[in-house]
């Protein structure tokens, strides 16, 4: 990482820190966005940002601080999570482009939803699918499994194949099963000869990655 990008990061911890400081009967007053006129250098060049002044410190968007120091900014809508990668590029936000997704694209989604959602957490539940999918509760394992397919897939259309043949199961496919008493919906994240490895949740609404259902 450069200089640059270490005194960027370094002025983000400083000013989380300055916007937690202060007695709580000023609180009101302190969160009061007003715009600032005070300019901004970076290499001793200035730069062009809008800026608020917020108890008395100034605040900037992050994906100015990325375009300015040119660190990687990306925002994940479906988990609401926010990525900065200080190994890569800025690079300009651009209309959403929908592609073809494939089972690689699939498995690296589930790959970042591992990482932030690892096993044993709680998933934003309920989870309510904004793809029209066939699961409304949002809960327990129907949610989990719509969560992940949204990620996956989007708005695509969802298609249901009763009864599918193994060749047909592919990564990111969502298989439920029935039994007498109850069912269950698990997330395809790769397949063998012998078995599907899923990721799933329970009544807990915890999840859960590496279990296997076999063939």
């Amino acid at each position: 990482m450069n200089r640059k990008r270490e005194a960027a990061f370094m002025g983000l911890g400083i000013l989380a820190g300055l916007a937690l400081r202060g007695p709580a009967v000023q609180a009101a007053d302190s969160l009061a966005a007003r715009p600032s006129n005070q300019p901004i250098y970076v290499d001793g060049q200035r730069v062009d940002m809008t800026v608020y002044s917020i108890g008395g410190n100034n605040y900037v968007r992050l994906r100015d601080i990325g375009k300015a120091v040119n660190f990687g900014v990306t925002y994940n809508a479906t988990t609401n999570s926010v990525y900065i990668d200080s190994t890569q590029s800025y690079q300009e936000e651009g209309p959403a482009i929908l592609s073809t997704p494939t089972e690689e694209s699939v498995q690296a989604t589930l790959v970042q939803l591992r990482e932030i959602y690892p096993t044993g957490t709680v998933y934003p539940t309920p989870y309510r699918s904004t793809s029209g999918g066939p699961y409304h509760q949002g809960t327990h394992c129907s949610g989990w499994a719509t969560l992940c397919s949204d990620a996956a897939f989007g708005d695509l259309p969802w298609r249901r194949v009763d009864n599918p043949s193994w060749e047909q199961i592919r990564s990111g496919d969502l298989l439920r099963y029935d039994n007498s008493s109850n069912g269950h919906v698990v997330v395809v994240i790769s397949k063998t000869d012998e078995y599907v490895k899923v990721t799933e949740s329970g009544l807990n609404n915890k999840v859960r990655w590496g279990g296997q259902y076999f063939k």
